[in-house]
């Protein structure tokens, strides 16, 4: 009997060293300042034709503790996301631009508004980080959709994020001892900067060849132009690199020069740079192309240069 006795002590006093020897493995969750969600500064064809994306680093919430206690039964942290504008950012003349909201950074796990996701399911934990003992936020990754033709201006959201959790704070040798519950609702601005851009096919021009410059007959051509949906613009020309003091464009062969001019529609009058813009026909609707004619022509007024090939450069300045 006191063997036995002794046994039953022993057991006792392990049981109960078992129960006082929790918190060597527990998860705290805290609230946390969140951070906006900003995809920056990018063009209106970049987000027609390319998905952008962003992040915000910290959601609201920020947990840490061992892997152990957040894979006990009854752990949760739940989120539940609203988008004030159903998923899209909004601009200034009512255009949208839609997106998709993941928690993880290689969006594979599409997070949909109104629906309740738990970060600290063995899906979530698996690319989270939790579980390293360090507080870590808990972040939100976003990413646009293509398509979009929009007008230029800041577009917006405002998430809102539900968070309440319900973590172990202590495990003992067999169960939890103690939970850590909590609960935040938290906002997330979310901004885009659209800004406007215009998509240019300017053709090289060739007088071809000529043994005098009165032999050299005009050249017409045209300008084409898709720009921003919504931009009204004028479109320029430079001087080119070789412009004489008189102001005629020249085209160069070494030391030789070569006067030319460029004129807008009609032929009389020279396409400048600072004067004699040419106005776009309205605004663009981002996806229409808009053509401007022009006519080439080598002054007949001048003596003929060495033989050679006369070269020129000139830039296409749109002002909106």
């Amino acid at each position: 009997m006191e063997i036995i006795g002794q046994l039953m002590r022993r057991i006792v006093l392990t049981a109960a060293l078992g129960l006082l020897a929790p918190l060597q493995a527990h998860a705290d969750c805290t609230t946390s300042s969140p951070m906006p969600a900003a995809f920056g500064t990018v063009t209106s064809f970049a987000v027609r034709n390319q998905a952008q994306t962003t992040s915000s680093v910290n959601s609201g919430v920020s947990c840490g503790g061992a892997l152990a206690a957040f894979l006990v039964i009854g752990n949760y942290i739940n989120g539940t996301i609203a988008s004030a504008n159903g998923g899209k950012l909004t601009g200034p003349t009512g255009d949208a631009i839609p997106y998709t909201l993941y928690a993880d950074k290689d969006y594979s796990t599409q997070l949909s508004p109104g629906q309740t996701y738990n970060w600290a399911s063995t899906q979530f934990l698996s690319f989270l980080g939790l579980g390293g003992g360090s507080s870590v936020p808990l972040p939100l990754y976003l990413r646009t959709s293509i398509g979009s033709n929009v007008a230029a201006g800041t577009y917006t959201d405002m998430l809102t994020i539900n968070w309440n959790w319900h973590v172990c704070g202590g495990i003992g040798i067999i169960f939890c001892i103690g939970w850590n519950d909590g609960a935040t609702t938290v906002t997330v601005p979310v901004t885009l900067t659209v800004t406007n851009d215009c998509m240019i096919n300017a053709p090289d021009v060739s007088f071809g060849a000529a043994p005098t410059v009165s032999s050299f007959a005009p050249v017409s051509g045209s300008l084409s132009l898709v720009c921003t949906k919504g931009m009204v613009y004028t479109v320029g020309l430079s001087a080119g690199n070789n412009a004489a003091a008189s102001g005629r464009r020249q085209m160069a062969s070494g030391a030789n020069r070569l006067q030319y001019d460029l004129y807008s529609a009609g032929g009389s009058t020279v396409w400048g740079q600072a004067t004699n813009r040419v106005n776009s026909a309205g605004a663009a609707d981002g996806q229409s192309t808009q053509q401007f004619p022009y006519a080439a022509r080598i002054y007949p007024d001048q003596a003929t240069p060495p033989i050679g090939t006369y070269t020129d450069s000139v830039v296409v300045d749109v002002r909106y």
